[in-house]
């Protein structure tokens, strides 16, 4: 297919937020045209200037620094004989760049539009973050929007309520008992020893004490529990974390003390990690 960015998105995008996210979009392309040399304009053959007004976003390269042109309506306009998304699914929009130079504008607008809509615009692409348009994308959204240089094609690992979700079946273990893998890639082993705790552990170090992340007396807790610890591992130079810990760990199935963890770094101007912390929550 060539090298393309996606994204799956609702039929409409919210009015307010997405003339935010034009006007941001605006200010990164018109950076990025000017630090790296390059323009855009309304198709590769037509010079009309771009698009980035409330209704929508259209730009491409020019002439054959072009490719497919990138277009973000506000409101979806489905092509003939498009299949409409099955229940929990967005409207999927793809953009072939073939990394032509204005590439970096492309990845630019995903990650503003990732950033004013979150989990109902999730983004993916061909290439990973340390692809040259990628890497450009970032740099240029944090110095002039003030965010995107924590942005990750990395999906966060999917939660439930409980936590931590179940991915695939349970097995049998080689250390003895059941086992089933977790969406981050840890384990839980349910023992078959009457009395003996579950534990989740990272499968590449094994079951030794340095493996085991967290047990409890039933698998939902000892998930509870690696749960907690993950965030504590993915998020270890977050501030403020240590404050929320021990509620968060005393309170299975409660996410009051993530929320409040992220409205705290949001208070302090870490805008961009409190939106990662809500973006691995199932809320």
């Amino acid at each position: 297919m060539g090298y393309t960015h996606y994204a799956s998105r609702p039929k409409t995008l919210p009015l307010r937020k997405f003339k935010a996210a034009a006007l941001d979009c605006r200010k990164a392309v018109e950076a990025l045209c000017e630090e790296h040399g390059f323009q855009v304009q309304w198709e590769s053959d037509d010079q009309r200037p771009p698009c980035f007004d409330q209704n929508g976003i259209r730009f491409n390269g020019v002439s054959e620094n072009g490719h497919e042109t990138f277009a973000v309506d506000r409101v979806y306009q489905p092509y003939p004989e498009q299949r409409k998304p099955s229940r929990g699914e967005g409207w999927g929009e793809f953009t072939k760049t073939a990394r032509k130079p204005y590439d970096a504008a492309v990845c630019a607008c995903l990650i503003v539009f990732n950033h004013h809509f979150g989990k109902s615009y999730p983004v993916g692409s061909d290439g990973d973050d340390d692809d040259e348009g990628w890497v450009a994308a970032r740099k240029c959204c944090q110095r002039v929007l003030g965010y995107g240089a924590d942005f990750t094609l990395k999906a966060p690992p999917r939660m439930t309520i409980r936590g931590l979700a179940y991915a695939g079946g349970w097995f049998d273990s080689s250390y003895g008992g059941k086992a089933r893998n977790l969406s981050n890639g840890w384990q839980i082993c349910k023992p078959r020893t009457a009395g003996a705790k579950c534990t989740v552990h990272n499968p590449y170090l094994g079951e030794s004490t340095e493996g085991v992340i967290a047990s409890g007396d039933t698998a939902p807790i000892a998930i509870w529990r690696a749960t907690v610890a993950f965030f504590q591992v993915e998020f270890n130079e977050a501030p403020f974390l240590d404050e929320f810990a021990d509620s968060m760990r005393m309170m299975p199935g409660e996410w009051s003390s993530f929320l409040a963890w992220s409205d705290k770094l949001q208070d302090h101007g870490h805008d961009d990690l409190a939106k990662k912390v809500r973006d691995h929550l199932p809320l």
